[in-house]
């Protein structure tokens, strides 16, 4: 699992993985977390991480950050055996799209 944020005051209202007492927490951790309470044979990870989006502006001190961040997210769907894409927007599929489709 990998997100960048933090669990908010609105999302156990809305998504069952989260308590009130998660928020402020990072959700990709959280989640992961959650996940193996349900079911302790899961095999699950929370990553911080943010992806790159196309259209988004990188500036010149961002540019590291972002070579890196793509990197870790080739090598995360690299060793996952599925990959579901829950995000919030079409921007933010389009990366771990063509990552995920460029796997033999």
């Amino acid at each position: 699992m990998l997100d960048n944020g933090t669990v908010s005051y609105s999302n156990p209202v809305r998504q069952s993985l989260f308590n009130f007492e998660d928020c402020g927490k990072p959700k990709a951790e959280t989640a992961s977390a959650r996940i193996k309470q349900i079911n302790p044979s899961a095999e699950s990870r929370g990553v911080t991480l943010s992806i790159p989006m196309p259209g988004h502006p990188v500036s010149k001190l961002e540019e590291d950050k972002v070579k890196e961040d793509i990197t870790q997210l080739e090598d995360l769907v690299e060793s996952a055996d599925v990959v579901f894409l829950l995000t919030d927007t079409r921007e933010s599929r389009w990366l771990p799209t063509l990552i995920t489709a460029a796997r033999p």
